[in-house]
């Protein structure tokens, strides 16, 4: 989960039982690629369960729209709308933070034929992290980096005023802001990657789309009640690149130029 997205509800349990949920739409600027206008989008919706301060459940749906550029005239071998069905468990105590997840990740037709699916359609969403004196060390094992991985990270804390919190680390760092009640800020750059097992429209062909990509977001949160928050994002991405098949069978990898996008997100427990 990133920090622009899963920051809203990180303090949101006060009691347990406890159920969230976390709904978000995001839009980047458009962009030319290969002569053709290029602008993704994505909406992702979140839910969890609070069983106690210390462990919950999520659920998380992710849908884009990749927008898959044509090279040459020849189209890519997917219709580029995808899907993320992500279910994983997590416990986080002062010394050791715990995920364990796993990730369905395919193209929309792909779920429209769930005899289709297979194991090789599955992704790891896996993570640890452990305190080490002042420090967090971390293992990871996603497709965050833009392919499926098994990589360490770490995180310092640094706390230079009691409403300011800095997190450098890898492969996320983070300033976070308590500005006044209710309102707080997130700056953040973070890696934006994911791999998806696609098909053709004809169910015929599988195939293998990745998004590399790193980003830098502002983001803004409001807690407007107990129960309802609010969050809106500025950002920029960058250093961003495409791996697809095309319908002809090869394989093409496109550069996307750095561009700017804003994220909108609505979230409540109960």
């Amino acid at each position: 989960m990133g920090i622009v997205m899963g920051t809203l509800l990180g303090a949101a349990v006060a009691v347990a039982p406890a159920w969230s949920v976390q709904w978000s739409t995001r839009g980047d600027a458009a962009r030319p690629v290969l002569g053709q206008t290029y602008r993704p989008g994505r909406q992702t919706l979140e839910l969890g369960r609070h069983f106690d301060a210390h462990s919950q459940a999520d659920f998380e749906h992710e849908f884009r729209d990749l927008d898959l550029p044509e090279v040459e005239g020849e189209p890519a071998d997917t219709n580029g709308f995808v899907h993320r069905l992500t279910f994983a468990w997590q416990r986080r105590s002062d010394t050791l933070h715990l995920r364990l997840g796993v990730t369905l990740a395919v193209s929309s037709n792909a779920l429209k034929s769930p005899g289709d699916l297979g194991a090789e359609d599955l992704r790891p969403a896996v993570g640890i992290e452990w305190r080490s004196g002042p420090a967090w060390l971390a293992l990871y094992a996603d497709d965050r980096l833009g392919r499926t991985l098994v990589y360490p990270g770490f995180e310092l804390p640094l706390r230079p005023a009691p409403s300011h919190e800095i997190r450098l680390g890898f492969p996320e760092s983070s300033w976070h802001w308590l500005m006044a009640p209710g309102w707080r800020s997130v700056a953040a750059i973070e890696p934006d990657g994911a791999c998806w097992r696609v098909r053709d429209d004809q169910l015929e062909r599988r195939s293998e789309v990745c998004s590399r990509s790193w980003q830098a977001a502002w983001t803004l949160h409001w807690r407007v009640t107990d129960i309802l928050t609010v969050a809106a994002a500025v950002g920029h991405s960058f250093e961003s690149t495409m791996v697809y098949q095309l319908r002809g069978g090869s394989s093409v990898r496109i550069d996307i130029p750095a561009g700017s996008f804003y994220l909108l997100s609505m979230g409540a427990r109960f």
